[in-house]
């Protein structure tokens, strides 16, 4: 054996470590500790409590020992009012990120007596929890509550106590103090997401963290993105994510939530960007409940749901997943793409960190400095229409920030009161908060509807009863209301919304809705519940709420009714706002930036046009521009200034600068700091949209047009007219046109109607539509309320809506509003679609298409009947269809330049003795759809068939033929893989990759 030989260095050395590690202090808690207190041994002196464990561990209350009531052994603690502290633990040494277990018996009279974790500076940690997990004997409840020392902690002390914080004696008994090495998370049969960061990305999001926590609150910035891969339903797939939430309750120990994007074409669960989170934060299921009856009743609202999550192999529990505010959202709810908007909720949260930070609360001007933003700027921006939309929405928006005109001039106004009273059936009011406000701009009717979101902010249980009605709390509370909160509260003031309000109030809380709600969702319930109640063992959900919720609407509706009827008729009623005084003195961190906007108004030859508001509460001087926000580019001279806002006149200006302007800098007067905001790529919010431009030119009288009004029936004239002026015809109608009537809509006139229409041609003697200029700005009806009828009808020579960014694809247009077609022609239309259906039931029979500029027929989101017709010389596709339910039958399609058959967005087709040919693609089949075709033929196509999957949150398609021929086509069929031809029984699989590149 060699003889080792230790150095006098080395072992100098050793010696010297040994000794510094001797005086580094060991916890005194450390991992798998447990202090157990049944309140039965004292010290010596009678004051304290000795830990069961460890008689070296004392707590606090010794001399409140009794006898009076016990929960086991002889003896708990009592806590009165005035001597409201006891099993006071104090723990010294304690570190980042420790995780304790705290537990405890109460018995109380009025439910009052809690948990309390608490550092030296309750800012750094403060936790207190009263709501029972628990019931026992003899009125005996257990509380429990699990506490997270923050990243970065390092505290002398952590005081862990019971507290009565009512007005009535309190008795605790066996308390149970553990730390843990970290929270163990329960198994799940379930595939779970799966989500892998590298060390360097992981490390990134710890300092995130960390950061929020020394903050009190979670600010995202751009560069918060980290690279990372998602395992999911069998595939590999690249992703970025960065943490999210505001509150840290998102944070709490290794249980983040994150926000996910996936990368190229990747989805997973059909989405391509979404959040996750424990379910804790969005009250357990009840927000997924809130969801579903949502979803049920067509209001707009996230994709919501749950699954078990890995992070770099570990197991993190239960999560729930929530879709973000993409396309796909739009396109899952039977919605065409427009921009969603919102506050910027910068300005608020800047505001609640100088809460945490300088513990003082600071009245500032939150919603008047909020911008409004669309989701996805870059993409809004850099798109023509989509910018153009956003230019509207936010028209309306600031409409209703700005309370100038009646919610039904901006809103879906249907959409609207159902998504108020369904907040009100759920009591996720959380979602009436303006800084949660999501709205969908409708391109096609221009108005705004809003999207159901972050319902529940905490997790105590709903308050029913009228004194918890959110428009009986407004119009009787007699108390001021913040200005935010009257965003809200000021559409109680309008009887077209509280009309409607009442109606889905009345329609939601109907025994027959609930029942069939809940018994639709029973099982799904069932399941979701027993896989939470693994992680969180005390949640239970209790469906009868939601009958005892519906019961208290039914029962106090009668009198709300009759409050709101009160209120609408009583002279000079308003409702109390808050005024509106800011007087902040301080400049804290980067906060003049979020309190400072910058518009691009227009481009001006070789400068464009910026316009500052300022709503800080200090005059600012402006410096200049840039390209990029490190430096002035454009100096200006003399420097504008603006004076400071206090709630009264906006402080706004106007100046030119060169056209590379992305960023603003200025100075707050006083300071010698330089703040830097961008330039938004968009002008202000103001004026009126094209659909209330319209809307005011609404003449019934006008002689020119109209013949005669019976009623509510209302008849055009019986001639041949030139009209060059909008015709504009609002809901409550019936609007006939005779047979013979001849329009000709020059000078971009168009007819755009919101009652239904009846034209009642005959073959002798059709009505035609058409323009001799080719200007027509179509002829559409939307959300007429009932079936329109259309018999011997030419439209010829029309184009589509377009004005001011509100632009519409067919030359006749059907939305939201059923429709019967026959003995219909379309002829040279020179627009998108000659005929578009959305969202409407049709029967489109015995018409015919022909030298059609791009798409003969295209209906999304619709369900209907194509018989008997006829499709000749179209310039792209005869017949293409989304998300839709269609039987086609007995037609001819011939000379299509793209495809003759199409269903696209998981439509479901079918297709009966109808004959293709001299069509590029004769059946096409895309993205999830099922086409069926029976007993007809496909001719002289340069593809036959083709499958293929265009979108990556959809995915593979089927064509199925029976007693169908494919007669001399140049290519048979193209097969994207994962998509199957049923031939005859016979079963094609497709082996072809990217199919989708080749046609788009």
């Amino acid at each position: 054996m060699a003889k080792t030989t230790i150095r006098p260095f080395v072992l100098l050395l050793i010696l010297s470590a040994g000794a510094l590690l001797s005086c580094v202090r060991q916890p005194e808690f450390p991992p798998d500790t447990k202090l157990i207190c049944g309140a039965e041994k004292l010290n010596k002196k009678g004051d304290k409590f000795i830990d069961e464990n460890n008689s070296s561990r004392l707590l606090s209350g010794g001399n409140k020992q009794t006898t009076k009531q016990v929960r086991s052994g002889k003896y708990a603690v009592y806590v009165t009012p005035d001597r409201a502290f006891a099993f006071t633990y104090k723990m010294k040494n304690i570190g980042p990120d420790w995780y304790f277990k705290i537990s405890v018996w109460r018995k109380s009279k009025d439910g009052k007596g809690v948990l309390v974790a608490a550092s030296e500076t309750p800012k750094l940690l403060y936790q207190a929890d009263g709501n029972p997990v628990e019931t026992g004997e003899n009125g005996w409840e257990r509380l429990e509550m699990e506490v997270y020392s923050p990243p970065g902690f390092h505290s002398n002390q952590i005081n862990f106590y019971v507290w009565n914080n009512g007005s009535d004696t309190v008795y605790f008994d066996e308390l149970v103090l553990e730390r843990l090495p970290h929270k163990r998370y329960p198994s799940y049969k379930e595939e779970p997401l799966s989500i892998v960061l590298d060390t360097s990305q992981y490390l990134k999001l710890l300092d995130k963290r960390k950061r929020a926590f020394e903050k009190g609150i979670l600010q995202t910035e751009d560069d918060d993105w980290v690279k990372g891969i998602v395992f999911g339903k069998g595939k590999m797939m690249k992703a970025k994510l960065r943490l999210k939430g505001d509150w840290l309750d998102h944070l709490k120990g290794n249980k983040w939530s994150f926000r996910i994007k996936m990368r190229k074409s990747a989805s997973w669960n059909r989405m391509r960007e979404f959040s996750v989170q424990t379910p804790e934060t969005r009250n357990y299921l009840w927000e997924w409940v809130a969801h579903r009856m949502c979803q049920k009743t067509d209001i707009l609202t996230t994709r919501f749901g749950f699954t078990p999550l890995m992070l770099n192999n570990e197991n993190r529990g239960f999560y729930a997943w929530e879709e973000h505010f993409m396309k796909q959202l739009l396109e899952w709810r039977k919605r065409r793409e427009g921009p969603i908007i919102r506050f910027s909720e910068e300005p608020f949260w800047q505001g609640r960190k100088q809460v945490n930070v300088l513990g003082v609360e600071r009245a500032l001007p939150f919603l008047e400095a909020s911008v409004i933003r669309p989701f996805k700027v870059g993409r809004t921006v850099d798109n023509p229409v989509l910018l153009a939309q956003f230019v509207n929405a936010q028209k309306l928006f600031q409409q209703y920030r700005n309370h100038e005109r009646p919610p039904a001039d901006i809103f879906d106004i249907d959409k609207l009161a159902a998504h108020y009273a369904m907040l009100e059936l759920n009591q996720a009011r959380h979602g009436m908060a303006w800084h949660n406000h999501r709205y969908y701009f409708n391109p096609v009717i221009c108005k705004l509807e809003p999207i159901a979101f972050d319902g529940y902010a905490d997790y105590s249980s709903p308050q029913t009863g009228l004194e918890n009605n959110f428009a009986w709390k407004a119009l009787t509370g007699g108390e001021t209301i913040a200005y935010g909160q009257y965003l809200m509260e000021s559409l109680l003031l309008d009887s077209v919304f509280t009309d409607r309000y009442l109606y889905y109030l009345a329609k939601f809380s109907h025994p027959d809705f609930i029942a069939e709600s809940i018994n639709e969702l029973m099982p799904e319930i069932k399941k979701y519940d027993s896989l939470i109640n693994l992680e969180f063992p005390y949640v239970h959900f209790d469906t009868s709420f939601y009958r005892r919720s519906a019961e208290s609407i039914r029962a106090y509706l009668p009198r709300l009714k009759d409050t709101i009827f009160a209120v609408h008729h009583r002279p000079g009623f308003s409702l109390k706002v808050r005024e509106k005084h800011y007087s902040d003195t301080t400049v804290f961190e980067n906060t003049p930036e979020f309190y400072v906007n910058a518009f691009r108004e227009e481009v001006r030859g070789d400068s464009i046009l910026i316009r500052v508001f300022n709503y800080t509460q200090r005059r600012i001087v402006l410096l200049g521009t840039g390209k990029k926000n490190k430096y002035i580019r454009f100096f200006l001279h003399p420097e504008p200034k603006l004076n400071a806002f206090f709630g009264d006149t906006i402080r706004e200006l106007e100046f030119e600068t060169d056209t590379a302007s992305n960023f603003l800098f200025f100075m707050v007067e006083g300071r010698f700091d330089t703040y830097v905001i961008p330039v938004r790529p968009w002008p202000y919010p103001e004026g009126l949209t094209p659909q209330q431009e319209l809307m005011a030119q609404v003449n019934l009288d006008n002689p020119l047009v109209f013949d005669r009004l019976v009623g509510k029936d209302l008849y055009l004239r019986n001639d041949s007219m030139q009209i060059d002026f909008p015709v504009v015809i609002p809901e409550g109608y019936k609007v006939h046109f005779k047979a013979g009537t001849t329009i000709d809509l020059v000078n971009k006139a168009l007819f755009l109607s919101y009652s239904p229409v009846f034209m009642e041609g005959t073959e002798q003697q059709p009505v035609k539509i058409y323009s001799s200029d080719f200007s027509a700005h179509g002829f559409t009806v939307l959300q007429a309320g009932e079936r329109s009828k259309l018999d011997h009808v030419v439209f010829e020579t029309m184009n589509t809506l377009d004005l001011k960014g509100w632009t519409l694809t067919g030359a006749l247009t059907f939305y939201e509003s059923d429709v019967d077609l026959k003995h219909v022609t379309f002829y040279r239309n020179q627009c998108e679609d000659a005929l578009n259906v959305i969202r409407s039931d049709f029967h489109l029979d015995q018409s015919t298409f022909d030298h059609i500029y791009g798409d003969a027929f295209d209906s999304d989101f619709s369900t209907g009947l194509v018989s008997n017709s006829v499709f000749t010389n179209i310039g792209n596709d005869a017949i293409d269809f989304s998300g839709s339910r269609i039987t086609i039958r007995n037609t001819r399609i011939e000379e299509v330049q793209d495809k003759g058959i199409s269903g696209g967005e998981e439509s479901q087709l079918k297709v009966e003795g109808t004959t293709i040919v001299n069509a590029n693609i004769g059946l096409a089949s895309k993205d999830l759809s099922v086409v069926e075709v029976t007993g007809s033929e496909v001719r002289d196509c340069n593809y036959a068939l083709v499958l293929l999957q265009k979108k990556p949150e959809y995915g593979p398609a089927t064509l199925i033929l029976k007693n169908t021929k494919i007669i001399r086509p140049k290519t048979e069929m193209l097969i994207e893989e994962g998509s199957i031809v049923k031939l005859d029984g016979k079963v094609i699989k497709g082996d072809l990759k990217k199919l989708a590149d080749f046609f788009y």
